[in-house]
């Protein structure tokens, strides 16, 4: 990162670019006071690559100084090695629910679109990015299989469409599975060999030391020669270091092999695993239409941040407190609550004394129905009546009911919000039993 300033009294200009030990990197001229470069990704004027040892220098053109005057300047110089993403924070909003797109594909690995002639073509990631934003969506992941060349973009995507925060991140894409990793734009080694000793272990500590997060993708998806790699076939895989999975893609629930996908989820869950379930469309194409699957914010995350940047996103998503509208847009949830714990948290049955008060609220066009899981099971004892639904405050719809858990051996509880047709709407993230 450089942070430069100059004394601008008499008129005094001082242009700027910047030279690595090979050569020319970049030029702004009298345009931009701070500027970073980085393996993948930079500030428009200036070209991305490995920060070399050797001598760097600052290139400074001088086209206007009065004679005798003189002129101080300053250059503020900031190495940063945690691979970290340099897109600026978007924090105006605090904290609060936050809704996006957690995987998207752009021309930078094998997203395409129609061009102006009606060829396919690879698709600019700014078509993707101009969608995101008139869907309203306030973070959108371009997560390209293994390639990294589309962080590249993201600092003017950032500056062009400042209410949509575009995260970093990647689809590491091997033969044995796919995982998003989110929160870095360095390259993740995806060439899982026995013979090299690089296994998903490997691959895991890599994540670990960049400190980004990875997201189990599609899991339920077949694999070998019917999709090599779709699945999730690592069973060496440590599920205590993984943060996510995704539970929902391209928005087929309740599909066979969208309910793989929550199969897989759930077996983690009563193994003790605290893992987050979020959605991704995996979209391929931005022109898909809105409410088709696969679109863009079909279907969408909601997480509940401190904010809205990366950093606060993942920590989000770690916490737990995240849902999935299946229905890529038209469910949203105003209110959560099981004995007073939100999802993510974790409750002690100790210090629950008889059934647990339970209480909901969402918007929706449709009328919805409840449903609990309990350890993956499906609690009957929930069913909706018309004393247990009503109108709240906010002009939402309300939801109170006491459930009885069905053991003590109870690990989890969590809800989906079904349509009068049995399609599953929203998924919610577990609240956690302690002894």
């Amino acid at each position: 990162d450089v942070a430069f300033d100059y004394d601008r009294g008499e008129r005094t200009t001082i242009d700027l670019g910047l030279l690595d030990p090979q050569g020319f990197r970049g030029w702004s001229g009298g345009n931009k006071r701070t500027f970073f470069v980085s393996a993948n990704a930079a500030t428009p004027s200036y070209n991305t690559g490995a920060i070399e040892a050797g001598t760097w220098k600052l290139l400074l053109g001088v086209p206007n100084v009065r004679e005798g005057i003189s002129a101080e300047y300053s250059a503020t110089i900031t190495l940063d090695c945690s691979g970290a993403s340099k897109i600026p924070p978007q924090d105006a909003t605090g904290a609060g629910w936050f809704v996006g797109d957690l995987h998207a594909h752009s021309g930078h690995s094998d997203g395409s679109c129609n061009n102006s002639a009606g060829e396919s073509v690879a698709c600019p990631a700014f078509v993707s990015a101009q969608i995101a934003a008139e869907r309203e969506l306030d973070f959108v992941a371009l997560t390209e299989h293994n390639a990294v060349s589309g962080h590249a973009t993201h600092s003017e995507l950032q500056a062009f469409f400042p209410s949509t925060l575009f995260l970093s991140g990647r689809e590491v894409t091997t033969f044995f599975g796919h995982a998003n990793a989110f929160g870095t734009t360095e390259f993740i080694d995806f060439r899982l060999q026995s013979a090299t000793g690089y296994g998903i272990h490997e691959l895991q500590n890599q994540v670990d030391d960049l400190g980004a997060l990875l997201s189990i993708n599609h899991p339920g998806s077949p694999s070998g020669e019917d999709c090599m790699g779709c699945g999730w076939v690592l069973e060496d895989t440590d599920y205590s270091r993984i943060g996510a999975i995704e539970i929902v893609n391209t928005g087929f629930v309740d599909m066979p092999r969208g309910r793989a996908h929550i199969a897989f989820w759930h077996d983690k869950l009563n193994k003790g695993f605290r893992i987050t379930g979020i959605a991704g469309s995996d979209n391929h194409d931005p022109s898909r239409p809105p409410r088709q699957p696969s679109a863009i914010g079909n279907p969408r995350t909601w997480i509940y941040a401190d904010g809205l940047n990366e950093a606060a996103l993942i920590a989000g998503i770690r916490r737990g407190n995240v849902y999935v509208d299946a229905s890529g847009g038209g469910v949203t949830l105003t209110d959560f609550r099981v004995a007073g714990a939100a999802m993510g948290d974790q409750l002690s049955l100790a210090n629950t004394d008889g059934p647990l008060e339970v209480s909901l609220g969402w918007r929706s066009a449709e009328p919805l129905l409840v449903r609990w899981l309990v350890n993956g099971e499906i609690l009957e004892s929930s069913r909706i009546t018309e004393e247990t639904t009503g109108v709240l405050a906010d002009g939402s719809t309300g939801y109170s009911a006491a459930l009885s858990l069905p053991s003590d051996s109870s690990l989890w509880i969590r809800m989906n919000l079904i349509d009068e047709r049995g399609n599953t709407r929203l998924l919610g993230n577990p609240v956690y039993f302690i002894p």
